[in-house]
């Protein structure tokens, strides 16, 4: 959000990959931020697309010592969500108190009452939660995916394109679910699953498994 009422919140955005490019596309429709540029350590500094690559987290480091006390924020752009996981943690274990996780919400998303989002989640264009709906901290709602009543997402969870979440539905932390899939109302899918793209969930899932079909069936994750 806006580091005050009527101030804009300075963001950059660490991962410049073709996710990056999309969130940094969110920014530009967001009159309340100021998006600073893209925070790499494997791409060299130099433009990206309509921003810059500043450089890696030694960049960010000497950026937030420069600030003299104004707040940075930051939202991360990978996919990968163990991945994503290490990244914030890599980002914590800087120990700077003015950098501070952002939650970046497209302004064509829908956000109904009661809906609690955690910390460094991304909302994506044509996203929906209803209503009664807790998503975690560090997640991605991708464009179009809907959350329906009561469900509980856990952090860094992916909603990937399309995705439908009925209601009454649990993800534990870390659940990958793939594009246009569907999970029944009331299913509790365990930590760090895999839905595959366009399967739909009709039975609960345990943790650590990818699940596949019409109706999905799990199969233990390789190694």
């Amino acid at each position: 959000m806006a580091t005050a009422s009527g101030s804009r919140a300075s963001l950059v955005i660490v991962g410049a990959g073709g996710h990056g490019i999309e969130v940094a596309s969110y920014c530009e429709d967001r009159a309340d931020v100021r998006l600073l540029g893209f925070i790499d350590d494997a791409r060299p500094r130099g433009p990206r697309g309509a921003h810059e690559v500043l450089g890696g987290l030694e960049a960010l480091q000497r950026m937030c010592a420069d600030a003299r006390g104004e707040t940075i924020q930051y939202v991360t752009a990978v996919g990968d969500n163990a991945t994503r996981k290490a990244l914030v943690a890599k980002l914590g274990a800087l120990g700077l108190a003015n950098l501070k996780p952002f939650i970046l919400v497209h302004g064509t998303a829908i956000q109904g009452v009661r809906v609690e989002l955690g910390e460094g989640t991304c909302v994506a264009p044509g996203a929906i939660a209803t209503t009664a709906v807790r998503i975690g901290a560090h997640c991605i709602v991708n464009v179009g995916a809907s959350v329906s009543h009561d469900c509980v997402v856990g952090d860094y969870c992916n909603l990937n394109p399309g995705s439908v979440v009925c209601g009454n539905v649990t993800l534990g932390e870390g659940c990958y679910i793939g594009a246009g899939a569907v999970i029944k109302q009331g299913i509790t899918i365990g930590a760090w699953t895999t839905v595959g793209a366009g399967a739909v969930v009709v039975r609960d899932l345990p943790a650590h498994v990818t699940a596949k079909g019409v109706p999905a069936r799990a199969s233990a994750r390789e190694a």
